[in-house]
């Protein structure tokens, strides 16, 4: 029983106790600005937070970030899993599920879509078994080795380097916004938080442009001995994003990288492009599910890997 326990929304000013909790909890700190930036900066609006208190202790704590989404040609609001929490002290006693319920609730009766993620090995059990969330795929990563011989073009004077995310990324997204079933929104206002406004991650932008029109982009930063490209978007097909993924291997050959790593799910008609340039399916493989919160919704399509454009952007890891 936890009756020695008390589970209250965040309210303002808590914030040191989360901090704290994250010391706890990870051994490490959680930068104030990090924390008010995915969760109070947020153009998609604040996140949702539920605290579980013992007296005047954090015990355990659940949040997901708001993130706004279009699916099925409607735009909802949906929110990102993460940043779950319990004290050493308290562990055991099932404070995840409750808090997360909580959290689900308010959730649903603010007309959020669904909570989806990416749990890692340890929570993943409790996410199916214990919240009824539904597994949609176990997202493996495409790797291109450099190796001497790499059948790729010759970046033309049509690939530029970006300094900021301005309209053309605008009209890019209005473009492409309902060629997938299920996609986060990718309007300049969430590029610019997600990667230029990101206080801990420095990352790169290119893109394909056309006279006074974007006709591709790729973010990407390094991570040990290889570039990631956490966000990829076009739409013009293949030969855009070809001349942008000769560009960042270009740049892993300059900063000595060994590998160029991506997602991109199978479905996606780029995803042979790669496979042709030699990228191919490897590790980390990463949970990837979900939970519906509105009736409304197509539970069998959301379900479907095969509707989802995902990039490594879409978790909170990368």
């Amino acid at each position: 029983m936890n009756t020695d326990l008390e589970f209250h929304a965040y309210q303002p000013g808590q914030e040191e106790s989360i901090l704290e909790l994250f010391r706890h909890s990870y051994g490490h700190d959680l930068g104030r600005d990090v924390w008010r930036w995915r969760f109070q900066d947020n153009p998609a609006g604040p996140g949702v937070i539920d605290l579980c208190w013992s007296g005047d202790v954090l015990a355990a704590h659940y949040a997901v970030t708001s993130i706004r989404m279009r699916i099925e040609g409607t735009d909802w609001l949906t929110g990102l899993s993460g940043t779950t929490m319990t004290h050493p002290n308290y562990r055991g006693r099932g404070l995840f599920p409750i808090l997360a319920r909580r959290t689900y609730a308010r959730m649903a009766e603010n007309n959020v879509a669904l909570a989806w993620g990416f749990p890692n090995a340890m929570s993943h059990r409790g996410f199916i078994n214990d919240l009824a969330w539904a597994d949609i795929y176990e997202v493996p990563t495409l790797r291109l080795a450099l190796t001497e011989r790499l059948r790729l073009p010759t970046p033309d004077n049509n690939v530029i380097q970006c300094e900021a995310f301005d309209g053309r990324f605008d009209l890019l997204w209005d473009q492409v916004k309902d060629a997938f079933q299920v996609i986060t929104c990718r309007d300049r206002q969430h590029l610019q938080w997600r990667y230029t406004d990101n206080p801990t991650e420095r990352y790169q932008v290119i893109a394909y442009q056309n006279r006074d029109s974007i006709l591709a982009y790729v973010v990407f930063k390094r991570y040990r001995n290889e570039l990631q490209i956490v966000d990829l978007l076009t739409s013009q097909g293949a030969e855009p994003l070809l001349q942008l993924i000769a560009r960042v291997v270009g740049v892993a050959r300059e900063e000595s990288a060994s590998a160029v790593s991506l997602w991109l799910g199978v479905t996606h008609p780029f995803h042979h492009g790669l496979e042709k340039v030699g990228f191919v399916l490897g590790e980390p493989i990463t949970y990837f599910g979900g939970l519906a919160l509105q009736p409304t919704l197509r539970r069998s399509s959301l379900l479907d890997f095969r509707n989802w454009y995902l990039t490594m952007g879409d978790s909170d890891v990368f």
